[in-house]
């Protein structure tokens, strides 16, 4: 899943793409390079950063960023919020996958979305009230988020999760991330260990690429120079049962993982659904 951001705010610089055409290109690029979908999202969501932006920059981003992808490819187009209008928007004008960073515990109203499009799903966990964020919570959080897409009409076989790896934080200046009283960095390296125990019941879609809690194991402040400890980590994810791994890298993720993916595992039909 490569990742364009129509956000300049974003953490990671080098995954912006500001205009139509920029974004068009990148598209084009990654599924030349061996993207299997394309995740737009329109507002930066990076737990230490105030880069929250009204509904109305958000959908104007996503708007012409959806257009400018669609016209450049016919891969699946994923929308990374949490708001109702905007995954509303983007159905319209193509996208089939909801990729909702709260679970589906922010907007009430994305509900009507997926009673009216049908989209594919991946629930990110979130939680309202502080937790350790251990693999066992993590299950539990994500179990919720299930039931509330299972209550919107979600078809079941459209439904991936994600451990929400950088999302979970003793503080932040965002409002979209998870409490947690334990060692953030450490929390998210369990995670990738312990994926296996998150069930197999759906696919598990991960997000390490360049993300704080490599720069924070390394000793790495620049996202730029995260590379080689994220292609390390989606290894890592792949090798501990993984089925979707998003990245702002394509190619060298498509590379790494390539191995990785040989390994045995349970292999799931998607004829029902994108996952």
């Amino acid at each position: 899943m490569g990742v364009i951001n129509a956000s300049p705010e974003s953490f990671h610089p080098g995954s912006v793409k500001s205009t139509p055409r920029a974004a068009a290109a990148a598209a084009m690029a990654m599924e030349e390079e061996g993207a299997d979908i394309i995740d737009v999202g329109g507002m930066s969501t990076a737990p230490y950063l105030g880069t929250m932006v009204s509904e109305g920059i958000e959908l104007k981003r996503v708007d012409s960023t959806v257009r400018a992808v669609r016209g450049a490819t016919d891969l699946p187009i994923s929308v990374d919020t949490c708001r109702a209008s905007v995954a509303r928007r983007a159905m319209e004008l193509g996208a089939e996958i909801i990729n909702d960073v709260t679970g589906l515990n922010h907007d009430p109203d994305m509900a009507g979305v997926i009673d009216r499009y049908a989209p594919s799903l991946i629930l990110c966990a979130y939680a309202n009230k502080a937790r350790t964020g251990s693999i066992t919570e993590t299950r539990d959080i994500l179990q919720n988020s299930i039931r509330l897409a299972r209550a919107a009409g979600a078809d079941p076989g459209g439904i991936a999760v994600d451990p929400a790896i950088g999302f979970f934080r003793p503080s932040g200046r965002g409002r979209l991330f998870s409490r947690t009283k334990a060692d953030w960095a450490v929390r998210d390296l369990c995670i990738l260990r312990d994926l296996g125990q998150l069930g197999r019941r759906h696919p598990v879609v991960v997000s390490v690429s360049a993300k704080s809690f490599i720069g924070e194991v390394l000793g790495i402040g620049d996202p730029r120079d995260r590379m080689p400890g994220s292609l390390a980590c989606e290894v890592l994810a792949v090798i501990n049962g993984a089925d979707v791994i998003r990245t702002h890298n394509v190619q060298e993720t498509r590379r790494a993982v390539g191995a990785a993916a040989m390994a045995p595992h349970k292999a799931y039909n998607t004829s029902n659904g994108l996952f």
